[in-house]
């Protein structure tokens, strides 16, 4: 698991890059940058426990903020990805991306990809079993559990 430190809600803000509508119009971003933590918008600052810029490759916004978290759910932990902002600000951008393009696919096949890297690595004994949640998410739940070949012997 990670430090307990790094444990806690983090706020990260992505700016996500020009759609080619956008483009085509000649739009520009408004905001400026300052450092890894902070944007202005027209002059006034807005802190974030770490601000991605329009550039950030996919990868680079998974590694930096989901990656952990997949790492320790596969330890047993919880964990909570949560994307929220206005229409056409770039969460389906961000989380989903572009589903079969490996530099565009975002955070959710991203997960899904090392959830199954991590589950092909395994010992051949453990079940893993994918079950739907009874609430009003569409998100799965992963319940890793071990079995054996003998109805007598004990699990570890």
């Amino acid at each position: 698991m990670a430090n307990p430190s790094e444990c806690t809600i983090k706020v990260m803000c992505r700016f996500r890059p020009l759609n080619k509508s956008e483009v085509a119009r000649g739009d520009s971003y408004i905001p400026k940058f300052q450092g890894e933590d902070c944007v202005l918008i027209t002059g006034k600052p807005y802190y974030f426990d770490r601000v991605f810029q329009s550039n950030t490759t996919q990868e680079q916004f998974y590694n930096a903020v989901a990656q952990q978290i997949v790492k320790d759910v596969l330890d047993g932990y919880n964990g909570t990805i949560f994307a929220y902002g206005q229409t056409a600000s770039g969460k389906t951008h961000t989380m989903e991306g572009v589903l079969h393009d490996t530099d565009m696919m975002g955070v959710i096949p991203r997960i899904v990809q090392d959830i199954f890297n991590y589950i092909y690595s395994m010992d051949e004994n453990l079940e893993f079993h994918i079950k739907e949640p009874r609430r009003s998410t569409s998100q799965p739940r992963w319940n890793i559990s071990e079995t054996r070949d003998l109805p007598w012997s004990r699990p570890r």
